[in-house]
């Protein structure tokens, strides 16, 4: 780890990072937790992101951390083996990601996303920007891209208890399903599981309400 400290704190990529990109403001961190060297992130404090870049003592590899809101999940385009590649995929990518988390834009929404219609769901004017202590995080009209063929379509936060309700649409599946988030523990959420928009609208109708209780409960 020491030599690649070394060779991570005399980067002269870092210096050449922009101070500011969209919201985003960089950090420059060179911190060691744990098996993990922190290098750099990219943050915006008001809207729950970042943009993590670090080096892993265990695989020994570099990746990026990204986060929104209580979801966090490595990009999977930044893992590699050393720093010459990192710096390469950087220059290549890094203004690209820092955009799609500043702006949203329905051209970069998958085309099935499209054909579901669920940036146009109605529905959407029907949810409460507050429910039982929880905010209305995302929305249908701009979901956003995690990992693994999933857009989240609606998360309702308690960012102060790391607690939350998401509902997903999976591409590859042609799915809605859910998930809870009680102080950062991920449950599966069974009961949002669908493949028809309408369905799903009753069933948000029906629930939403409930199971944010629920959540609550287990808080208090």
């Amino acid at each position: 780890m020491e030599k690649i400290i070394a060779e991570v704190d005399e980067w002269e990529l870092l210096k050449k990072l922009p101070k500011e990109f969209g919201k985003f403001t960089l950090l420059i961190e060179l911190e060691k937790r744990d098996t993990q060297y922190c290098i750099f992130m990219y943050q915006n404090k008001g809207e729950h992101k970042s943009f993590s870049v670090l080096y892993d003592q265990a695989t020994k590899e570099y990746f990026a951390r990204v986060v929104i809101g209580l979801i966090e999940y490595f990009d999977v385009n930044f893992i590699v083996g050393d720093i010459q590649q990192l710096e390469k995929l950087l220059i290549q990518r890094l203004e690209g990601v820092l955009s799609q988390l500043n702006f949203f834009t329905r051209e970069n929404v998958e085309s099935i996303v499209h054909e579901k219609k669920i940036m146009d769901w109605s529905y959407k004017e029907d949810l409460p920007q507050t429910l039982l202590g929880f905010e209305l995080f995302i929305k249908p009209d701009e979901p956003v891209k995690v990992i693994n063929g999933s857009y989240i379509i609606v998360d309702y936060s308690d960012f102060d208890l790391e607690s939350n309700l998401t509902i997903y649409y999976n591409v590859f599946r042609d799915e809605f399903f859910g998930e809870t988030r009680i102080k950062g523990t991920p449950i599966i959420l069974a009961i949002f599981d669908t493949k028809d928009l309408a369905d799903l609208q009753k069933l948000v109708a029906s629930h939403l309400a409930t199971e944010l209780e629920k959540i609550r409960i287990q808080l208090n």
